[in-house]
């Protein structure tokens, strides 16, 4: 009975280092980090020239490591050709694992193709080792398209097939005879008709400009907004030259400011003050479209306005000037019908 509780306390004992022992070993395999590993697969392993033969690399790696699929070309698979490729997909495996596959398109154009060759895929690590996985070649069979038993013999020209049905010949040159009669005859009604005669329509007369209009056309265009202050300036100018050539009677196109001006100077629609502001508002624009400057948005703001001011006053200009002319007119007709009324009464005395 004394032997009993000594054979307990051993079996204890090794209870114990067994469960240490198995702890261990579970703890080892926990920490170990599983290789990635790399399989090819094929689509079919027979084919004929030309078919498309899919070759599908797949890597089963960590979560932290990373695959990089080759850029296959015809070199590293030859016999074959490599057609096309897919982008690279990846899978979630679960435990911390993942699954990345490329397919390629590979076609052989020669009956002595053998194998597909094996192809390296590079796995970077979580600590940035760099492991090359290659894979196993996998046969592949190029069938003839013709029968072994033909050889090499050109096959005969089969005749055309007959197939019943159908127009008669004789039936169709007859349609034909009438299509090429109504047609003659469309065609000599229509020549032998009367010429219509059409009048010479003259073009509506175009009304005079409205210059303000166009300086505000402008200002609403939104150039400055969308930071073209080079273009807003140039379209200012261009409407200013055509007012110039319209209504004084200027050359302004392809002509510089200070040519301009010159004219501006000697011509009788224009005050001194007026001239002036014309010639500083085309200034203003060349130093913005030659210079480059960058005024004030402000001042770019109101430049339409400006414009549209200069127009306004040599309109007025010559609404009054026209006024005064009418007014000396009607006063010399007046002044010579006096004269003559004069005449008159001292031939009757």
């Amino acid at each position: 009975m004394a032997a009993t509780p000594i054979l307990i306390r051993s079996d204890r004992r090794v209870t114990a280092c067994c469960l240490v022992a198995a702890l261990c070993a579970l703890w080892a395999t926990a920490g170990a980090v599983a290789e990635p590993t790399l399989t090819a697969h094929l689509d079919t392993a027979r084919i004929t020239l030309g078919d498309p033969l899919r070759l599908r690399l797949v890597v089963d790696r960590d979560a932290e490591q990373k695959t990089l699929f080759p850029d296959l070309d015809d070199d590293q698979l030859a016999p074959f050709s490599v057609h096309s490729s897919t982008a690279a997909t990846t899978t979630d495996l679960g435990q911390a694992r993942r699954r990345d596959e490329r397919i390629y398109e590979l076609r052989a154009y020669t009956l002595e193709a053998g194998p597909v060759p094996a192809v390296e895929v590079a796995v970077v690590t979580e600590r940035g080792d760099t492991l090359h996985l290659l894979s196993e070649t996998l046969d592949v069979v190029v069938e003839r398209v013709r029968d072994p038993e033909e050889g090499d013999k050109l096959r005969g020209i089969k005749p055309p097939l007959h197939i019943p049905g159908g127009l008669p010949l004789w039936l169709v040159g007859i349609l034909a005879a009438l299509l090429a009669t109504g047609l003659a005859f469309l065609a000599r009604r229509f020549l032998r008709r009367a010429p219509i005669e059409t009048g010479t329509v003259a073009p509506a007369g175009r009304g005079p400009v409205d210059y303000r209009r166009e300086f505000a056309r402008i200002a609403d265009m939104g150039l400055l907004e969308r930071g073209a202050t080079k273009l807003h300036y140039t379209c200012l100018a261009d409407v200013m030259w055509r007012f110039l050539e319209d209504r004084i009677g200027i050359d302004a196109l392809d002509r510089t400011t200070g040519e301009i001006a010159v004219d501006l100077r000697t011509a009788d629609r224009v005050d001194a003050e007026t001239a002036l502001r014309i010639v500083g508002f085309l200034e203003a624009a060349d130093l913005v479209k030659f210079a480059r400057a960058e005024p004030p948005v402000e001042v770019a703001r109101r430049a339409p306005d400006h414009g549209a001011g200069i127009v306004g006053d040599v309109e007025m200009l010559g609404r009054e000037r026209a006024a005064t002319r009418r007014r000396l007119a009607e006063h010399d007709a007046a002044t010579a019908t006096i004269g003559v009324a004069s005449t008159d009464d001292e031939g009757g005395a």
